[in-house]
């Protein structure tokens, strides 16, 4: 019973971060105000693969109708010369998106601050472009914060299954679902404990990580 009971609460996150991956919702211009792409890892101004997958998606979802608002998001690490809104904005620009219908807000390092440097009246009716993966915490964090976010998972990912990299940031959401779970059930000092102990655990698997987790220990202090 124990054992079954333990599987089905590690089982639970990823059913439900693969499941959403899945989903997507159609850019309809009378339904869709605006789009709103998460930043990710960039290099002195070039996105990673990961980010240039996201805006590939973003700057094809614009195409569809040339109306609707975008939403870059994302501040910089220490020793950074660019903001990864700034990087996505640039990008977006290059692909021919308007740039009087970009809104850049460079600030956050993670999903949620991100979120919370915007007001969800302003940005209304939006479609969140992030990996597939993320899609389903994204989109849960954003209507925590108030957003009515929908799910545009880009199709474009490099982290596709069964590869390393798939398996890794599935890894990661799967965290990052079960620091939301604990938090919900338990309250916020219980979810930094849990959420602690996985940083430390993804520090020793992906040291290019610890940069981004030093960021966010100074930011909540």
């Amino acid at each position: 019973m124990a054992k079954s009971l333990l599987v089905a609460a590690i089982m639970q996150p990823v059913i439900r971060v693969v499941g959403y991956s899945l989903r997507s919702t159609r850019n309809d211009r009378h339904k869709i105000d605006s789009i709103l792409v998460l930043g990710t890892a960039q290099y002195d101004g070039v996105p990673s693969r990961q980010f240039a997958a996201r805006l590939r998606h973003t700057a094809k979802l614009w195409r569809l109708h040339e109306i609707q608002h975008v939403f870059t998001v994302g501040g910089k690490l220490p020793g950074d010369r660019f903001t990864e809104a700034e990087v996505a904005r640039e990008y977006l620009v290059k692909e021919g998106v308007d740039p009087d219908l970009i809104f850049v807000s460079a600030k956050g390092n993670d999903t949620a601050s991100s979120f919370k440097a915007l007001d969800p009246q302003t940005v209304g009716r939006v479609l969140i472009v992030t990996d597939p993966n993320h899609s389903y915490r994204a989109i849960r964090i954003a209507r925590s914060i108030g957003f009515d976010a929908q799910p545009s998972p880009t199709p474009y990912s490099p982290a596709k299954f069964p590869s390393k990299v798939y398996f890794l940031t599935l890894t990661h959401e799967w965290g990052g679902v079960v620091v939301q779970d604990v938090a919900r059930l338990f309250g916020a000092r219980a979810a930094d404990m849990v959420e602690e102990m996985l940083r430390s655990i993804q520090g020793l698997l992906r040291p290019s990580r610890r940069a981004r987790h030093e960021q966010l220990r100074r930011l909540k202090k």
